[in-house]
């Protein structure tokens, strides 16, 4: 792979790159744990339903990962666009960059670099989110959400059991398991049945508050920094809003992350919602 090529997938922050490689081994660490321990525990004999379940866990952690990857690996800032030298109106001039930037772009100095249409630093993608991979991260955060919940109901009963029933030191165990391991709850299998329990539920809360906040914001045609200023003025309706996310072919994007959809914007210019648009 060419050098400048790695340079722009890989993190420059180690706070980042840390972030990643803990997301990605916590994805593996909880398939083996899933497989390993919860379905044997489950389905002590092979299953048609035990079958299923693997299938479905398998199919959770493709999307998972191959939206994460793909969100860390398209490149989603100025620097593969040609970009005019007069300054237009509503664009900025990066000092940092020593280009034109246009609307909606803002520089990172975590990627140091201009990002087409930045929503926010991601700090476990190690790069900005953007117009370019926005999907790849909503989908990530949605498989990583769908994924927790589905964890969670396949561990609980068991976890349970293993910390002897419903209390407040088992509450305590499966929520900060540290805490629980301090105090003699837990020993060293059984830690770590918390403390992935313990993960899954953090998750689950996690990933669920994230996918609403950015549902909302994408609904109103808006990112994080518009949200906080006040902008609205790039709301064309819900349906262009998400279009302009997910594509031409939102409706499977879901499916798998290898799916084209292309988007109605190329980064660089933006309709308002004064202006008169189709239908679509």
């Amino acid at each position: 792979m060419d050098k400048r090529k790695w340079q722009s997938i890989v993190p420059r922050r180690k706070t980042d790159q840390l972030a990643v490689v803990f997301v990605i081994t916590e994805l593996f660490v909880e398939i083996y744990f899933e497989l390993f321990i919860i379905l044997p525990e489950l389905y002590p004999t092979p299953t048609v339903a035990m079958y299923l379940h693997v299938c479905l866990g398998f199919y959770l952690l493709f999307n998972t990962l191959g939206n994460l990857i793909l969100a860390i690996v398209v490149d989603t800032s100025t620097g593969t666009e040609i970009l005019p030298a007069v300054l237009h109106p509503g664009w900025q001039y990066c000092y940092t960059c020593m280009q034109n930037s246009p609307p909606r772009a803002v520089h990172c100095f975590m990627c140091g670099k201009c990002v087409m249409k930045r929503e926010h630093h991601c700090v476990f993608l190690g790069k900005c989110v953007g117009i370019r991979n926005h999907r790849y991260y909503m989908m990530t955060v949605f498989y990583l959400a769908v994924g927790s919940l589905y964890a969670n109901f396949m561990n609980m009963d068991y976890a349970w059991n293993l910390l002897g029933g419903f209390s407040l030191k088992t509450g305590l165990a499966m929520i900060a398991p540290i805490l629980g391991w301090m105090f003699g709850v837990t020993e060293s299998i059984s830690f770590f049945i918390s403390f992935q329990c313990g993960t899954c539920i953090l998750s689950c809360f996690m990933f669920f508050t994230l996918l609403i906040f950015h549902v909302m914001l994408i609904y109103r045609g808006q990112v994080t920094y518009e949200w906080r200023h006040g902008i609205k003025e790039y709301d064309l309706g819900w349906k262009h809003n998400f279009l302009e996310v997910f594509g031409a072919r939102w409706y499977l994007v879901w499916l798998f992350p290898t799916i084209s959809s292309p988007l109605p914007c190329d980064g660089i210019t933006y309709k308002k919602r004064n202006e008169n648009i189709k239908d679509i």
